[in-house]
């Protein structure tokens, strides 16, 4: 999924982060959803808003509480589909903090697709340490976010 996140921009300061992403028609995993009529699964929105909220709660978890920690999604607390995402797609994803902890940061996530709202959720996104054994992820993830952000 990293492969269709286009760009970053984050504002750590105002708890704030925006996206863009391309998921074309064509892939093998979207075939079946659905024959004929092709549109983008519900998972892949969230995952997709994850994508950017994860970025911005490590930068809000360091600005405030000077940790280096690894986000990952542990909950949609609140998701609603306002719309489906037909094939191909371009998006525009927002994440706004809500509430920021050392363990856990709570983001509002949106998506649109051609400037409607497809997806209004509200995704938490548990801080873990990092250890040794972790280097060749985050440093795959940190070619992501230049790459990323080298977009803007």
């Amino acid at each position: 999924m990293f492969e269709f996140i286009q760009s970053i921009a984050m504002v750590p300061e105002a708890g704030k982060a925006t996206g863009e992403a391309v998921v074309p028609s064509e892939r093998p995993m979207l075939a079946d959803h659905f024959p004929g009529v092709p549109i983008l699964p519900g998972s892949l929105l969230i995952e997709l808003a994850a994508q950017i909220a994860g970025p911005l709660a490590e930068e809000m978890v360091k600005l405030r509480y000077g940790l280096n920690r690894w986000a990952i999604l542990g909950m949609v607390r609140d998701a609603k589909f306002i719309q489906p995402v037909p094939l191909p797609a371009g998006l525009k994803l927002t994440a706004e903090v809500r509430r920021c902890e050392a363990a856990s940061v709570v983001l509002q996530v949106s998506v649109e697709d051609r400037g409607q709202l497809a997806l209004r959720g509200e995704l938490v996104m548990m801080m873990v340490e990092t250890t040794p054994d972790w280097e060749g992820a985050i440093r795959a993830r940190n070619e992501r976010l230049a790459k990323w952000r080298a977009v803007r």
